[in-house]
């Protein structure tokens, strides 16, 4: 990063704890509705006049909605395949363990994974 980027995380939900911060609430506001600004509104801050005006021009603009596409898709399909991975190594995990005779029970315990899921493991060997 440098000084002329700062990247802040808001997770949505927990905002709402937290709405004693004008400046954060109205971030919120605009990223959940960004019609619900007003560019006239006194609390509407310049980067988030900046930010509506940039959100606007990118909406008109079809190859720039189609990047943000792309972005999105990226994003969702990274996710995925890591989550898949994790699962892969979640089964991997039970079925090393059943080779070592580990109770079924203990196995549902550790891996989260359904008994039946493990008895389909088990027939996998």
């Amino acid at each position: 990063m440098t000084d002329l980027l700062e990247i802040c995380i808001i997770e949505l939900p927990k905002a709402q704890k937290y709405n004693e911060n004008k400046d954060l609430d109205t971030w919120v506001k605009f990223i959940k509705n960004p019609e619900v600004i007003n560019m006239a509104s006194k609390e509407t801050t310049e980067a988030i006049n900046a930010a509506k005006k940039i959100l606007e021009e990118m909406s008109q603009d079809e190859h720039e909605r189609y990047l943000a596409e792309l972005r999105q898709k990226y994003i969702m399909d990274q996710k995925a395949i890591a989550d898949k991975g994790v699962e892969k190594g979640i089964e991997q995990v039970a079925k090393n363990m059943l080779k070592k005779g580990v109770d079924i029970d203990f196995i549902v315990e550790v891996t989260n994974l359904s008994k039946e899921k493990i008895e389909s493991l088990k027939d996998c060997e």
